[in-house]
């Protein structure tokens, strides 16, 4: 199963959905059908990432979590920025003498895959890199000899114009 996510679509295996707002609006309602408390509280990064991956895992009519009780379900995320933008709005929390750690728990690459992890079931191996496509589809298929699931990720971010950027997730199994 395959998604994307860019200002002007959303592209799953059911379709095209055109969009008519600012990429940095994603919107819950656009990826993913269930109600999710915190999509509103993720970075902009993050909500890409947890969206392409939730429409590509919604689209697969295959529950991950029952794969062996998600165990061996596990994630990549390839990402050219990593958390670069929930760092810069921790620092300025820092700068006005008000740290927030609720911006300091999302300062790790990482994060995004463990919210994706956590609603989703996924227990299995997980990685995050920087790094050209090439390396990342080679780190994606040595991950599959961990598990016979992967969910795999890819978030680029253009800085010069975030509007230009996007996010894309594959369902790869093994075999």
């Amino acid at each position: 199963m395959f998604s994307h996510i860019d200002k002007d679509n959303i592209v799953s295996p059911k379709g095209t959905i055109k969009r008519d707002k600012p990429l940095a609006e994603l919107s819950r309602e656009e990826v993913y059908s269930q109600k999710h408390a915190t999509f509103g509280k993720l970075s902009f990064t993050d909500k890409l990432a947890f969206g392409a991956a939730a429409i590509a895992i919604e689209n697969a009519n295959f529950d991950l979590s029952n794969t062996t009780g998600g165990l061996s379900a596990g994630i990549l995320l390839h990402t050219n920025i990593g958390s670069f933008f929930r760092d810069c709005e921790f620092m300025d929390s820092i700068r006005a003498n008000q740290p927030s750690p609720a911006l300091f728990s999302a300062t790790l690459p990482s994060s995004p895959i463990a919210e994706i992890a956590i609603v989703f079931g996924l227990k299995g191996a997980n990685k995050v890199i920087f790094c050209d496509s090439k390396l990342a589809e080679k780190t994606a298929n040595l991950m599959l000899a961990e598990c016979s699931e992967l969910l795999f990720v890819s978030i680029n971010i253009c800085e010069n114009n975030i509007e230009n950027s996007f996010a894309e997730a594959r369902l790869l199994i093994s075999g």
